[in-house]
């Protein structure tokens, strides 16, 4: 680090904490993306849980999934109805279409949502890149022999 100048040392700094917080930032958004490709996952599957079971008639009798791959056996009363969440422990019964129209306007948001984080992630990896060089050049130098 002798070799460098005050302020070569200086943005030398700058550019290795930009580096570390761009890439700080880029892990954060890859969880998050994850997280919303899960939920969109999820989503999917329960439209096509709402859509299968609105067919049934009353008193079919289906398995109930409770976890750890174990089920209960159920009978459908009303497969026209679905109670669906709207947030804070509040929930709302609904026709099985309103609830499949709901799902759908919550899978386009949050497929807005994983376009958007993949836009703010492709920047941040741009960044990491351009930054990068310069940073590698500084290193360089002050990795160098000294001449003499």
């Amino acid at each position: 680090m002798e070799r460098l100048t005050k302020e070569e040392q200086e943005r030398l700094q700058r550019l290795l904490a930009q580096l570390s917080d761009n890439e700080a930032a880029v892990d954060a958004l890859r969880r998050h993306i994850s997280a919303l490709v899960t939920s969109l996952a999820e989503l999917s599957m329960t439209i096509g849980a709402i859509k299968t079971i609105k067919e049934l008639k009353p008193d079919t009798a289906i398995l109930v999934p409770v976890g750890s791959d174990s089920f209960i056996s159920a009978k459908i009363t009303r497969s026209d109805r679905v109670t669906t969440g709207l947030g804070a422990d509040v929930a709302a019964e609904r026709t099985a279409d309103d609830a499949i129209t709901l799902l759908k306007g919550r899978t386009a948001e949050l497929e807005q949502a994983v376009g958007q984080a993949r836009e703010e992630l492709g920047r941040l990896e741009e960044s990491i890149e351009a930054i990068r060089p310069e940073a590698e050049k500084i290193l360089k130098k002050a990795r160098e022999e000294p001449e003499g």
